[in-house]
């Protein structure tokens, strides 16, 4: 349709008013229909781009399967819905924590300043499994290959499998961060 042959504002203001006021009661609106459609087909693209895998550019998976010791691969689906997993236990950490400030309460029978004992109890009890959990994290990193730098073109790249270089190269990166962020600092 050109721009010539769109209705006007006032044919399209009269068809509306000329057909009883708008739409029925029951006949959902055009642009809700149009919206459901296109969100549907936006959820139906998002569903094959799950079933297919993510898996589909990594090079050379073959390698993990000949390595001795288990070595995950970094596009494999089942390690990307951990992270995830292991992402929103982050934010749940994150979340647990501002309880810690609700401890301190002023006693008016002692006018002492008290903590309240069960928010104790239950919020360092959280957070401490939420660390152990953790920990499954930082154990899955020591054995996730990565791409070594050196080969990215295009991006595809070999991916390093040795367990002593991916171990070097979390503990040169991240291990520090994720030690410090699984210390008992707010338990304590």
């Amino acid at each position: 349709m050109s721009f010539s042959e769109r209705p006007s504002l006032m044919e399209r203001l009269r068809s509306i008013f000329s057909s009883g006021g708008g739409r029925a009661k029951n006949n959902p609106s055009r642009s809700f229909r149009l919206g459901v459609k296109k969100g549907s087909a936006g959820l139906r693209t998002f569903g094959r781009s799950l079933k297919t895998g993510v898996t589909t550019w990594a090079v050379f998976p073959e390698d993990l399967k000949v390595s001795e010791k288990k070595v995950f691969d970094p596009q494999d689906k089942t390690l990307l819905y951990w992270n995830k997993f292991f992402e929103i236990l982050c934010i749940f950490s994150v979340a647990v924590d501002p309880f810690f400030f609700y401890l301190p309460y002023f006693n008016l029978k002692s006018y002492c300043l008290a903590i309240d004992s069960t928010l104790a109890n239950f919020t360092a009890a959280l957070r401490t499994i939420l660390d152990f959990i953790y920990l499954l994290r930082i154990s899955f990193q020591f054995r996730t290959a990565y791409i070594a730098p050196s080969s990215r073109v295009f991006g595809r790249g070999e991916l390093v499998i040795d367990p002593a270089k991916i171990a070097s190269r979390y503990l040169s990166r991240y291990c520090i961060v994720d030690f410090m962020s699984v210390l008992p600092v707010p338990q304590v």
